[in-house]
């Protein structure tokens, strides 16, 4: 058997990790569209922010032999993208009704207000979801839960205003491509890293 590529990668089937992105694509569709709308502004958008990246750190660990190519592999950024946002938030009409199903006082706005909430909603997850999905693909590197979640936050912080991430090389985690600094661990403007790394972390 080959080496796993990185240390705690979980050897399963290709079926058994489509099978997971099926089990989580609701839950990780449905509560980052909340935050999204909501912000990070209470305890319980944090839970639900972590709660969303720890399903996703667990996806990222998943590995399997591809027999063809005769290694270990991982699924792509477009197959995660496909088995666990398509389902559930792929186009905007989706997106709006994820909007009023978990944020009631929103299913009044006038059609402009609500042709922006949903424009920028539908933005930022677009970007989210191919920087979450990039990261896991990484087949030589891992991605942690405070990691992902300061991705989801830099994305809100630039308003979704930003250009599809490129992935430089198989060791990538992070964008090459944003003009400002893009690091989880290093970043005097946004301690989400460390917030969930030494709070969140230690209440689970």
């Amino acid at each position: 058997m080959n080496e796993l590529p990185h240390y705690g990668q979980i050897l399963t089937d290709k079926e058994t990790i489509l099978s997971y992105c099926r089990d989580i694509a609701l839950p990780v569709a449905e509560n980052t569209v909340r935050i999204i709308v909501s912000g990070l502004k209470t305890q319980d958008d944090y839970l639900r922010l972590y709660a969303t990246c720890a399903r996703l750190y667990y996806l990222s660990k998943l590995v399997y032999m591809d027999e063809l190519a005769g290694k270990v592999s991982k699924l792509s950024l477009d197959e995660y993208r496909k088995e666990i946002f398509e389902p559930h938030a792929e186009t905007d009409d989706e997106v709006w009704q994820i909007i009023v199903r978990t944020n009631k006082s929103d299913t009044n706005l006038e059609p402009k207000i609500r042709a922006n909430v949903v424009d920028r909603t539908f933005r930022c997850l677009t970007v989210i979801e191919k920087l979450w999905c990039g990261a896991i693909a990484c087949l030589w590197e891992q991605i942690y839960i405070p990691e992902l979640a300061y991705e989801f936050n830099y994305v809100l912080r630039n308003e979704g205003r930003l250009s599809d991430p490129v992935f430089d090389g198989i060791y990538s985690l992070y964008p090459s491509n944003y003009p400002d600094r893009f690091d989880p661990w290093d970043d005097g403007s946004d301690n989400i890293t460390k917030y969930f790394e030494n709070n969140m972390g230690s209440i689970f």
